[in-house]
C-alpha cells in the first residue's frame, strides 16, 4: 500500500499549510502599519535603526516596511511569484531580528523569528507547490507526445 503522505498532493498541501499562516501574518501587520500611518510607524520605530547603518537608507526602508509586507503576504498567500516572497521575507525577517534585539524571551531558546525565517527559506528553496498560482501557471506540464 502507497504511502499518502509521500505524494505530490500531500506535499503541496503542506506547503499550502506553510504559506497562508505567514502569509496572513504579513499582511495583517502590514496593513496594521498602513492604517495606523506610515509616517507613525516611521517615527516610532526611527531607534531601531543600528548605529551603523546609514540613517538615510534606514528611513527609507522603514517607510517601505509596510508595503513590503503586505506585498510578500499577499504573494505568500496566492501562491504568486513565491521564491521571491520567501526570499524577500526572510530577508526582512532577518534585517527584523538584527534591529530588534533585547526581544528575546529567556524561556524559549533561541530566537522566534527564526521559525519564520526558516519557514520562509523552505518557501524560497522548494517553491509554492502545485496549490498556487505558480504551481497554475508555471509548473512544467506532463504532455505525451502525440504522434501525428
Amino acid at each position: 500500500m502507497r504511502n499518502p503522505l509521500k505524494t505530490e498532493a500531500a506535499a503541496s498541501l503542506g506547503l499550502l499549510l506553510a504559506r497562508l499562516p505567514i502569509g496572513v501574518l504579513f499582511l495583517i501587520v502590514g496593513f496594521n502599519k498602513l492604517h495606523g500611518g506610515v509616517d507613525t510607524f516611521v517615527s516610532n520605530t526611527r531607534s531601531t535603526i543600528p548605529s551603523w547603518a546609514p540613517p538615510e537608507a534606514g528611513l527609507r526602508y522603514l517607510q517601505l516596511i509596510p508595503y513590503l509586507e503586505v506585498s510578500v503576504g499577499a504573494l505568500l498567500v496566492l501562491g504568486l511569484l513565491t521564491r521571491l516572497a520567501g526570499l524577500v521575507g526572510a530577508l526582512m525577517v532577518i534585517s527584523f531580528t538584527v534591529a530588534v534585539t533585547g526581544m528575546h524571551d529567556a524561556n524559549f531558546p533561541f530566537h522566534p523569528n527564526l521559525v519564520f525565517i526558516g519557514i520562509l527559506l523552505t518557501l524560497f528553496f522548494v517553491g509554492p507547490g502545485k496549490l498556487s498560482l505558480d504551481g497554475l501557471f508555471f509548473s512544467k506540464s506532463k504532455r505525451l507526445a502525440h504522434p501525428e
